[in-house]
């Protein structure tokens, strides 16, 4: 290997550990169920209106991916890691001033938005440095340090607010994260790596003429039993007569179990391509939800809800690739911002219809059911899928 040779390995490896120290500190948005309780204090407000916040910064999130391929095109990423370190700084000035519309836009909007260009815009620098037969993990790396950000700082905030209180515990936890944001810009700086798009191949080919909705579908289907359990765990282990230690370390394990899939199922997909590990994990998924509708035992549900939650994990680290593969790298960027608009559908519409069910019967039975019939319908949508590697 010549030194030319040497250095853009290195400078490759050290783009793909700035993606990662990114989407660790960009992850944290998700650990928002620890700041609930300080926000509902704050601002005198129920928690469907403190809700509101999160689905807000999910919103904003999803669009900074859907618009991701123009960002891309138009900035440095650079200027666009620059960007997201300086929009939580002026969403703090918002949500600062202890009213609620203040944390709407300040965690919602200016939070919500930088925690989807670092998400999008990692995968797709990680995509850019990365060789073909390495793909699936690289970007199961990318996805899996974006769930770990959110399980290290559910910790992290719990510790500051005991310690600093809401306020300030908030302010170190943002700087926290803003460090770590800023040390993996140093690190794209020094690796050195140009990114580019080819304009003219995604001027050409018009989206339209992609079949996108097929991709779609299957993406709401398979996520939509992951996102559902992750946001009920808690009423659902203690409706099975579970302890709030059951549910913590569920919830804790649950989101553990998510970034190690991701990982796991990266390494498989470079080896066997994406359709069939992803229809092994949506028949898993469905057999795991079927489980969990006939069980009665809370130590099966502790379990069936793991492995839920990674089967999630395992299909949000699979779409990157599978997307990729099927319309090269030139088209990734713009159909997986297209695409993941499945994912801030699913997000917002999966919490809300199983606590409408709950609701209406009283028990989670119906709700299961639901989305036990959307996994096996993302069986048969992905399985009559053609795939093939364009790359």
């Amino acid at each position: 290997m010549n030194t030319h040779e040497l250095k853009n390995k290195n400078g490759r490896k050290l783009a793909i550990i700035a993606c990662l120290l990114i989407t660790f500190g960009m992850g944290s948005i998700h650990a928002f169920s620890t700041l609930i309780q300080g926000i509902e204090l704050q601002t005198s407000v129920g928690r469907m209106a403190s809700s509101l916040i999160y689905s807000t910064a999910l919103i904003n999130g999803t669009l900074a991916v859907y618009f991701g391929h123009i960002l891309y095109r138009k900035f440095s990423v650079i200027k666009l890691i620059s960007l997201m370190i300086i929009l939580p700084i002026i969403g703090l000035f918002f949500s600062s001033s202890g009213s609620w519309i203040g944390w709407i836009v300040g965690y919602g909007v200016f939070f919500g938005f930088s925690s989807g260009i670092g998400y999008g815009l990692s995968l797709h620098i990680a995509s850019s440095v990365t060789d073909d037969n390495k793909l699936g993990f690289r970007l199961g790396l990318v996805t899996a340090s974006y769930a770990f950000g959110a399980v290290i700082f559910s910790v992290i905030f719990p510790i500051l607010f005991d310690n600093f209180g809401f306020e300030n515990g908030y302010f170190l936890g943002l700087g926290t994260l803003l460090i770590i944001v800023i040390i993996g810009l140093f690190l794209f700086i020094a690796s050195k790596v140009k990114i580019g798009t080819d304009t003219s191949i995604s001027q050409k080919i018009k989206p339209h003429k992609i079949k996108i909705f097929k991709l779609w579908l299957g993406y709401f289907l398979g996520v939509f039993a992951g996102l559902m359990t992750i946001a009920h765990a808690v009423p659902l282990i203690s409706s099975f007569g579970g302890s709030a230690v059951i549910a913590i370390t569920a919830i804790s394990l649950m989101s553990l179990g998510s970034g190690i899939a991701s990982v796991c199922t990266g390494w498989l997909v470079d080896r066997f391509g994406c359709k069939r590990p992803l229809v092994v994990i949506l028949i898993i998924n469905s057999f795991a939800i079927l489980g969990l509708s006939i069980m009665t035992s809370i130590d099966l549900l502790f379990i069936m809800l793991i492995l839920i939650a990674s089967l999630y994990g395992a299909i949000i680290a699979i779409y990157p690739t599978l997307i990729n593969h099927l319309v090269g790298q030139d088209l990734s960027a713009l159909v997986y911002g297209k695409v993941f608009t499945a994912w801030g559908a699913a997000g917002l519409a999966s919490p809300a219809l199983a606590g409408w069910l709950f609701e209406i019967n009283n028990n989670y039975d119906v709700a299961i059911l639901f989305i036990l019939t959307m996994s096996v319908i993302a069986i048969f949508i992905i399985w009559t899928m053609e795939y093939s590697n364009k790359n």
